[in-house]
């Protein structure tokens, strides 16, 4: 059987169910949203340290083994319990005073059931069938909450967890019995697309830090978007040299195994991408789905110039790719220009890499593309406070205002560029970091990577002007979004499903992998 991965499932039901023994929680919702693949992931996750039982009264064994259990989870057939066949025939085999299963004897058989084993997590689904199933069986029955509340005093006696599956939007009163409450939902955007959220309404013990958990149904199993490290993302020092992803004559890989495929190919070549960046996301966020393209093109021996939004790190990009891509090709076809400085002036324009080899005229003085003018500095585009433009005091100088770039001087860089180096370049280009006639011509600049089989990937925050126009230029348009602790990428165009973002930063190289949300 397999070990259940607990990177994919909610770290704060995790420490519910696995913290004090006897909790009882209610999982509600609509018919589809999840209920029982939820139901079964807890007892999976659950099943290393306890005996597990799944009760159910609609649904016979067979028919769940096939629909809901396969070789990824540690739970089999054994762990099932139908109702209408007999529910003695377990495992654990419990020697039970009674012939058949009433509301009666239901707290005896699970007290019996717990006797017999380790530890038991039990899950009924769902719990209102159950109680009508059971309920017919004599006259006299005691209603619904009634038997929640016997059931809730034996679990936290005995230390017995029991997981109840209840249908609809409104499950009071039983949620004032049990000990948590959490409910999943699912909705669709503006395009059709799924967006599932698990809410968690009240875990008795623990602190609750993000009541929104996005989840994926993918595969038939329940999984939570993991959180997203982003400061993890950069490659360590120590890491082996990038393995470079081919090109084909159509299109320039993302550099990520998971994204080709979803943009038939990867970046179709003499295009540009508008790069979206959702709100409230870590301020180094953009570089999630541009550092991969950035690595590959070197590998690749083709240029790469970074123009990083304004709060970013350049020393980001410089540090990962030193570590991952061989020196010389770093060297000779990696540029960052950095424009954000803090004394009011242009900053120079870095190789990627900084030997003490380079030619004198790349380390001591900036290219005449990004040159120290006189030019006023460009408030027009100014964004939300804490989001746009920046202002640093200086208590010689005053305040100042870092200037942003220029087009006609970035095209000029290219061009020099472009003279030492044939074939296409990569522009990754925060556009809050260039003046507004920069904006004005998106159109000549994508005609521009038209030309010369060049990648242009555009970046936008919340509140950059001019998105509608970056959007009319864009061939490519993907949105990258918060989503609870997580990162959601898809595509506008071409539309894609919403993909989760795990980073896995065990390896020297941090993995990226995208999760289909559906």
């Amino acid at each position: 059987m397999a070990h259940p991965d607990p990177s994919r499932f909610p770290r704060a039901i995790r420490r519910f169910l696995a913290g004090d023994t006897g909790h009882t929680l209610l999982v509600h919702g609509e018919p589809g949203t999840g209920k029982t693949l939820f139901a079964l992931r807890c007892l999976d996750v659950l099943s290393t340290e306890n005996e597990v039982l799944y009760v159910s009264s609609r649904v016979n064994k067979a028919t769940i083994a096939e629909m809901y259990l396969d070789d990824r989870l540690s739970i089999d057939e054994t762990a099932i319990v139908d109702l209408s066949e007999d529910p003695f025939a377990l495992p654990i085999t419990p020697s039970v005073p009674f012939d058949k299963l009433t509301l009666d004897s239901l707290l005896e058989w699970i007290e019996s059931v717990h006797d017999a084993s380790a530890g038991l997590t039990i899950a009924f689904d769902s719990w209102g069938l159950i109680h009508q199933y059971l309920a017919s069986r004599h006259d006299g029955a005691p209603d619904l909450s009634t038997v929640t509340r016997k059931l809730a005093a034996l679990a936290r006696q005995t230390g017995v967890t029991v997981l109840l599956v209840s249908e609809g939007q409104n499950p009071a009163p039983l949620r004032y019995i049990v000990d948590g409450v959490v409910a999943p939902q699912v909705t669709e955007d503006d395009r059709g697309r799924a967006c599932r959220d698990l809410q968690m309404q009240k875990l008795r013990g623990i602190h609750i830090e993000n009541r929104r958990q996005p989840f994926t149904l993918v595969g038939g199993r329940f999984q939570a978007l993991p959180q997203a490290e982003v400061q993890s993302l950069s490659a360590s020092p120590d890491a082996e040299t990038w393995q470079m992803r081919p090109n084909s004559k159509r299109s320039f890989s993302t550099g990520l195994t998971d994204l080709d495929p979803v943009l038939r190919g990867g970046y179709d070549r003499g295009t540009v991408v508008h790069l979206e960046l959702g709100v409230d996301l870590p301020r180094d966020a953009w570089s999630v789905l541009t550092l991969p393209t950035i690595r590959n093109f070197l590998a690749n021996q083709m240029c790469a110039t970074v123009v990083p939004p304004r709060e970013a790190s350049p020393g980001l990009v410089k540090n990962d790719v030193t570590a991952v891509v061989a020196d010389d090709r770093v060297q000779t076809h990696g540029q960052i220009i950095r424009t954000a400085t803090g004394d009011g002036r242009v900053g120079r324009s870095d190789s990627m890499v900084s030997t003490g080899d380079e030619p004198p005229q790349r380390r001591d003085r900036p290219p005449q593309s990004v040159s120290a003018t006189s030019t006023p500095p460009d408030r027009s585009d100014a964004g939300p406070a804490g989001y746009g433009d920046q202002t640093d005091t200086d208590s010689h100088a005053g305040v100042c205002s870092p200037q942003k770039l220029a087009y006609d001087e970035y095209i000029g860089y290219a061009e020099r560029l472009r003279d030492r180096h044939e074939g296409p370049q990569l522009h990754v280009i925060g556009l809050d970091n260039v003046q507004q006639e920069f904006k004005r011509q998106l159109g000549a600049f994508a005609n521009y990577a038209a030309l010369h089989n060049d990648l242009v990937v555009l970046i936008t925050k919340p509140g950059e002007t001019l998105r509608d126009r970056t959007d009319r230029v864009a061939d490519t348009h993907i949105k990258l979004e918060r989503a609870g602790t997580g990162l959601i990428m898809y595509g506008e165009n071409p539309l894609t499903p919403r993909l989760g973002i795990e980073i896995d930063s065990t390896p020297a190289i941090p993995q990226l992998t995208l999760l289909e949300m559906v």
